[in-house]
């Protein structure tokens, strides 16, 4: 799923490998018998009193994998994997404290596996592109990721800007982070059938407003909540530790790896002078789903975005 950030920052999601979690099933070890008259009236008894298996909840790539990414303007909780690749742009219509647009791209890929381990994310951005040109200002930026399919868990901690060039307005961050994803009505397309949520904690630019013009050296939650509305459309409310970004997220060809997102910026006013359009526009793909390395199932994955 591709995913991009707001105000002065690209943080584009990404695309995510596919899993279903099985449930239990009943099992039986027959006795060993010495008739086989008797072994028959056994079986009989056995057919009679059988209990059915117990029921499980399916979780497929459309549901877990696909659920609405909770966040627009701070990290995403998931991540990519071996074989994902991501490409994404961003605008905003003004920047804080101007009435000069701006926009900036990015780009990246994973290693490892989520599940079986731990992946690793490195993204490249170019910020403020409108204002100063492509990558003259930017930042490389890494994230190490473990998804739980299990209880439905996803955990990340990472590094903005590890690297970094020109006057990055955010310069280097710390963050970790977790989510869960709730399955609130049954069936991978289900209308407001599944809500992701995220929480953390980051300095840098993670702080309040306040610490950072005061430069103490402070730390900031953040977070967010998505919900899908319809298959295609999920809306999004993401607390980047600053102030509070909201908006929806579309996927106009699920399956295909299209994402867009549109909302606004800074709308409690804590940060910044005031609310402000965003816009962001990317595409994932997995070079091993594409060549069809993993099952049917995993081709439909759904590309999240935050």
């Amino acid at each position: 799923m591709v995913r991009l950030r707001a105000p002065r920052w690209l943080e584009p999601g990404t695309a995510l490998l596919a899993i279903a979690i099985a449930g239990l099933a009943l099992a039986v070890r027959p006795a060993v018998l010495r008739a086989q008259t008797a072994s028959g009236r056994l079986d009989s008894l056995r057919r009679l009193y059988q209990l059915p298996p117990a029921p499980v909840q399916q979780i497929t790539v459309a549901t877990f994998l696909g659920a609405p990414g909770s966040s627009l303007g701070s990290p995403s909780v998931s991540g990519a994997g071996s074989g994902d690749y991501f490409f994404g742009a961003g605008y905003q219509e003004r920047t804080r404290y101007t009435s000069r647009p701006d926009g900036g791209f990015g780009a990246g890929t994973g290693f490892g596996d989520p599940e079986g381990g731990v992946a690793g994310e490195v993204a490249v951005a170019s910020y403020s592109s409108v204002r100063h040109g492509f990558l003259t200002i930017g930042g490389i930026s890494f994230k190490l990721h473990h998804r739980d399919p299990q209880h439905q868990m996803l955990y990340a901690i990472g590094v903005e800007n590890a690297v970094k060039w020109g006057r990055t307005d955010g310069g280097t961050s710390l963050y970790g982070l977790v989510g869960h994803v709730f399955i609130l009505r049954e069936g991978d397309n289900a209308s407001f059938g599944v809500l992701s949520t995220s929480l953390g904690v980051g300095n840098g630019r993670f702080r309040s407003e306040a610490d950072v013009l005061a430069h103490r050296q402070t730390a900031g939650i953040l977070g967010g909540l998505g919900l899908r509305l319809i298959p295609s459309v999920a809306a999004a409310a993401d607390w980047t530790g600053q102030d509070l970004d909201a908006g929806f997220t579309i996927t106009p060809f699920p399956g295909r790896g299209i994402v867009g997102s549109v909302g606004m910026a800074d709308l409690t006013r804590r940060a910044g002078d005031g609310p402000r359009f965003i816009m962001s526009l990317g595409f994932g793909f997995n070079a091993r789903r594409d060549n069809r390395q993993l099952s049917p199932e995993d081709l439909n994955a759904v590309f999240k975005t935050p």
